[in-house]
């Protein structure tokens, strides 16, 4: 979807396409999303949609199955649902009959840009020409339905005080791929999704809408809770009055990525009551409910298989419909509503958040990458490792890292620095390792365990210094 900005008032417009849509496009204006026809307010009424059962491959994609989006619409039209959100789908695959359904039937769709294959590793995080290149693909496919209303950079991926450092090499990711959609003359909102971690969740708020760079800042956020289990629970109790007071000011919309605690089932959905009530309206742009499909972890509203065309409605079901009839937020006009937030105060380096927030790792260059590699004079034989040798690289890594200084291709987001070549990828990076072993022992040794090595007495590149000048992907 097509998302231009009116500067003059603060706004940015989910433009529709040369073809006339079946629905409207959305805006956002301060810390809310509004209808740009009508003027309301919007609140993001829905599931997250990720059916598994049945599944006969490894790229699970629900928006290519034709069948089973025919299924499922009807019964998200039942449920009178205005949003989906999607994990998961297969960039090579076609999608316009599933995403022409959604759209007739008014629903939009928030799709997550990473997958398990290409997406940012909490534990050893590293954003490169690899990554970016798969997500600009999906991009790419995705950009022209009129019913894609955002993107989502990274689902939980900093999910306790150890994993932070990766939040900085998201948002590196998601200020790219900003630049990268803007680049194409669109602008749709990309944003995070965090965990609700308690010990993490206010430096991972602050930190996504800080800066002052405005393409380095998330255009929304969204939290992941499942505070609220059963009727026992309540505003206060719940938790839910803390996290409504923790966005209260915040400049960007906010919403619930993920709710639905299945603790007690079945589930009666009583925090829909407050998500689209007066204790959560005025701060929160609605929510998406996990899940549609009951799946090994219990959380479905229903069942249903890959190529099967029955539904089997649970007690879940009724009951979600039932809230969501409720649910009646009163929002604010957008030629009314004024925007008063500010950007967050970036969070400092501490021992609960490993990461000097006013730098962030580099675009990667596939260029600079390519130049480091002719400019070497011992590397891998092959321009590509087997899967038993690509699990060696790391090893290969911190071996000669351990003896020798490997600055550039090290980082330290703590400090907030980041090697020359950081942004490589693992076959480069442990390439360079190898040269660099290699040049300490004066041209004596070139070698990487059992992974197949060559001296290359005349690299194409002489000067490794040009490598640096070279530009990024986004050019």
């Amino acid at each position: 979807m097509k998302f231009a900005s009116l500067a003059s008032a603060g706004i940015g417009v989910l433009c529709a396409s040369s073809v006339a849509a079946a629905i409207d496009p959305l805006v956002i204006k301060g810390s809310k999303w509004f209808n740009s026809k009508t003027g309301e307010q919007f609140f993001f009424k829905g599931v997250a949609y990720q059916p598994r059962t049945g599944l006969t491959s490894n790229n699970p994609d629900p928006l290519a199955d034709v069948a089973g989006c025919k299924r499922d619409v009807a019964v998200f039209k039942e449920l009178g649902i205005n949003s989906i959100r999607v994990y998961e789908v297969d960039y090579t695959n076609s999608h316009d009959e599933c995403m022409k359904m959604l759209e007739d039937a008014g629903i939009y769709l928030l799709l997550d840009m990473p997958s398990p294959q290409y997406s940012i590793n909490r534990n050893e995080p590293h954003w490169d020409h690899d990554l970016m290149s798969h997500w600009q693909a999906k991009v790419d496919k995705f950009a022209d339905y009129p019913n894609l209303a955002a993107w989502i950079a990274g689902n939980e991926v900093a999910n306790d005080v150890d994993t932070t450092p990766s939040a900085a090499f998201v948002k590196a990711a998601l200020r790219d791929m900003k630049a990268y959609i803007k680049a194409k003359g669109l602008s749709t909102p990309v944003g995070y999704a965090d965990n609700d971690d308690p010990k993490i969740r206010m430096n991972l708020i602050n930190f996504f809408n800080c800066g002052d760079d405005d393409t380095a800042r998330a255009d929304f956020y969204g939290i992941n809770t499942y505070r609220w289990c059963g009727d026992k629970s309540d505003f206060k109790t719940s938790g839910y009055e803390d996290i409504t007071k923790n966005m209260t000011d915040y400049s960007i919309p906010s919403l619930l990525t993920e709710y639905g605690c299945n603790l007690v089932r079945p589930r009666t959905f009583s925090e829909i009551k407050s998500l689209y009530g007066p204790d959560m309206q005025d701060t929160f742009s609605g929510g998406i409910m996990y899940e549609y499909t009951e799946e090994d972890n219990k959380y479905g509203i229903v069942k249903v298989s890959y190529g099967d065309s029955k539904v089997e409605k649970n007690d879940d079901f009724d009951n979600f419909k039932k809230a969501l009839e409720a649910a009646q937020p009163k929002g604010v006009k957008m030629d009314s509503y004024k925007p008063s937030g500010k950007p967050s105060t970036c969070p400092k380096a501490s021992s609960v958040w490993h990461v000097k927030s006013d730098v962030l790792p580099p675009t990667p260059s596939q260029a600079r990458c390519q130049c480091m590699m002719d400019s070497l004079g011992c590397t891998f034989k092959n321009e590509k490792l087997s899967a038993s040798e690509g699990k060696q690289v790391g090893e290969i890594i911190g071996s000669i890292c351990g003896q020798t200084s490997c600055d550039a291709i090290s980082t330290d987001t703590t400090k907030g620095t980041y090697g020359d070549y950081s942004a490589c990828d693992s076959f480069q990076r442990a390439a360079w390792a190898i040269n660099k072993n290699y040049e300490n022992q004066r041209g004596a040794v070139c070698e990487a365990g059992d992974i197949g090595t060559k001296i290359v007495s005349s690299p194409k590149q002489s000067d490794a210094s040009k490598c640096l000048s070279m530009k990024d992907d986004l050019g």
